[in-house]
């Protein structure tokens, strides 16, 4: 870190040099501009060597700690999305959006105070040891989770593939604790999920946009495509991911036009992403779901559908994150999650801090109170402030089809709605052919 520091000397004593030396009286202003820019590299290089050389506890001022600790400082004064990532985070963040992670495939929630499975994926090492659905961790490796924050708990069961796992687990209705141990795998998550709730009608649930999320899509909708008479495409909870897949996912339902509209910090940095025709599926009726918990590419899909008249969106209000961030990786190993840009749907809608407001509202009592308690982007610090660039369906008939669904999906009110939608839009049409 020595050579950082003489490195800033350099630039620094570089810039004074060159500005004394200047003649011209235009080249001395520019001249000056610079070292007014570049000069204060010189106050931070010096002030980096007399704190690590100088600081009474040198175990709290070690260079690579000091830089890490302005760089962070940096980035405070900024929006909430810039950041500065440490090695594993930016690894893991970067195996995220591939899909890909080494662990025993198991979807887990901190629900007061415990960690309890919400379900373990198919066919992975958890799947296959037994582990189920309401299951409580107790301990991970023999540590307690109660010593473990979240996060920490679930870092800890991603592991290199080919490492063992121990959890210790309690079961509702046994008294023994049950201990599970498993060998990490490359674990393929995927992204998309689907169902059908009626003859032509399916559910499509979208986790998160990855290096794959459009395609495992269109595979779905591929294979049922003679068949399909309405979709439920359900964004809930969905935090965002990759651009591209956001805007190749709604290629797919729509023939033509923008689909999203990304401003730099120049007004006439526009860059547009518009829809191809080709391989589109626009002949049946869409309902997408959203709720506080759908930001950024969701938002994006939900908001492009919406101004296109594509699809109803139905649930609560989206999170408002309408903001483009890149990942850059820094020479330590660790990166930087920048801001570059701003969502704006086809109509030039701002996403940033407005959200996609539903053209029906329906709470669900499942998961309204916490809807109710969850931030909404408006309600971060530092948030980006937005920029302009320019009844429910037929009861009747419809619950005895719902009766026939799993237990999560009769408790789904927002999801009962949208296929009560669907099935009265069936109804109308069919009446319509009849006239």
């Amino acid at each position: 870190m020595q050579q950082l520091i003489s490195y800033l000397l350099v630039i620094s004593t570089f810039v004074n040099y060159w500005g004394e030396k200047t003649a011209n009286a235009e080249e001395k202003k520019t001249s000056e501009s610079v070292a007014q820019r570049f000069g204060s590299l010189e106050v931070l290089a010096h002030s980096l060597h007399y704190l690590e050389s100088m600081y009474v506890d040198p175990s709290k001022s070690s260079m690579n700690d000091l830089v890490t600790t302005a760089l962070k400082g940096m980035v405070a004064s900024l929006d909430p999305h810039t950041l500065i990532l440490p090695k594993k985070a930016f690894q893991q963040m970067t195996n995220d959006t591939r899909g890909k992670y080494g662990g025993i495939g198991i979807i887990v929630s901190e629900e007061r105070g415990k960690l309890i499975v919400i379900s373990p994926i198919d066919d992975t090492p958890a799947h296959k040891a037994g582990i189920k659905t309401g299951d409580e961790i107790l301990k991970i490796d023999g540590k307690s989770v109660n010593a473990l924050k979240e996060h920490k708990a679930m870092d800890s069961m991603r592991g290199k593939p080919g490492t063992t796992l121990k959890l210790s687990i309690k079961r509702r209705g046994q008294k023994k604790i049950l201990n599970f141990e498993m060998v990490r795998e490359i674990i393929k998550v995927k992204s998309v999920q689907g169902r059908k709730l009626d003859e032509g009608l399916y559910h499509v649930k979208v986790t998160s946009f990855q290096e794959e999320t459009s395609d495992e899509l269109k595979v779905f909708l591929e294979s049922r495509k003679e068949n399909i008479k309405g979709l439920v495409l359900d964004l809930r909870d969905n935090p965002g991911g990759l651009l591209d897949q956001a805007v190749r996912l709604t290629d797919l339902f729509i023939e033509s036009g923008i689909i999203v509209s990304t401003v730099g910090r120049d007004a006439d940095q526009i860059e547009r992403e518009f829809a191809l025709k080709r391989g589109t599926f626009a002949d049946f009726p869409m309902v997408v779901l959203v709720n506080g918990g759908s930001a950024s590419a969701s938002e994006i899909v939900a908001g492009a559908l919406q101004d296109h008249g594509r699809a109803l969106i139905m649930g609560n209000k989206t999170f408002g994150k309408g903001s483009v961030q890149t990942l850059l990786a820094l020479p330590d190993g660790s990166g930087l999650k920048i801001t570059v840009a701003r969502y704006y749907t086809p109509l030039n809608r701002t996403i940033q801090a407005k959200g996609i407001t539903p053209d029906i509202n329906v709470s669900n009592h499942i998961t309204q109170n916490k809807s109710e308690a969850r931030k909404a982007e408006s309600d971060l610090e530092r948030h980006i402030q937005s920029k302009n660039i320019s009844g429910d369906g037929r009861k009747k008939g419809f619950d005895s089809e719902i009766a026939q669904w799993d237990s999560e999906g009769k408790k789904d009110q927002q999801l009962k709605t949208a296929y009560r939608y669907l099935k009265g839009w069936q109804l109308f049409n069919a009446r319509r052919t009849q006239q």
